[in-house]
């Protein structure tokens, strides 16, 4: 079996044995923020597209892939259950935003920090990814120094609230990764620190 054109989604393959002979069930799940992809499953004898979430597909030897079927949430959890339970949970991101050249966060962004802490204590994280990031006003070399003086400050800040200091990691991009592509060097919504929560 070959899957081909795979978008971001949710993809279980279940081998099943029946009467000796093996049955695959492909199943198509939507991503946690909801989007769903689509997947080809292809055999010698055929081939079959899933494009909706929660539709199935099923091969075996010397058989073309079977036409999509929806499977109740029973039978989904039935044939898939375990795997579904095993999947890492979804990391939370937050994005602060700071005034213009330095590290002092916007009155919005410091109000957004016990959300921070509230995430990464329900969750009793020992992995937060902390990346600082700058405007393109100033050369590089200060904005990567920016950058990270920021990323800093943010991991300062969550210490000094009771998050333990080993859990996390900073690093700083500089001008390097904007999030809003602009003619405007002072774009406000590039003087930013990424937090990932794992």
């Amino acid at each position: 079996m070959r899957a081909a054109r795979l978008l971001p989604l949710l993809l279980f393959v279940l081998v099943l044995s029946a009467c000796g002979k093996s049955k695959n069930v492909v199943l198509l799940l939507p991503d946690p923020d909801g989007h769903v992809g689509s997947v080809v499953v292809t055999n010698a004898q055929g081939s079959q597209v899933l494009t909706q979430a929660g539709t199935a597909t099923r091969t075996a030897p010397k058989a073309a892939p079977t036409p999509p079927e929806v499977l109740s949430a029973q039978e989904q959890e039935e044939l898939f259950g375990p795997a579904l339970r095993a999947l890492p949970t979804r990391p939370v991101r937050y994005i602060l935003y700071f005034m213009s050249d330095g590290v002092q966060l916007t009155s919005e962004s410091k109000a957004q920090l016990p959300q921070v802490l509230d995430t990464a204590r329900e969750r009793q994280s020992r992995d937060i990814a902390v990346v600082g990031h700058a405007s393109k006003a100033g050369d590089e070399g200060y904005n990567i120094e920016l950058s990270r003086r920021r990323a800093e400050t943010v991991r300062k800040l969550l210490v000094k609230d009771g998050l333990p200091q080993e859990a996390f990691e900073v690093t700083s991009h500089g001008s390097a990764n904007p999030l809003v592509q602009s003619s405007n060097p002072h774009e406000p919504k590039n003087r930013r620190v990424e937090i990932t929560i794992r």
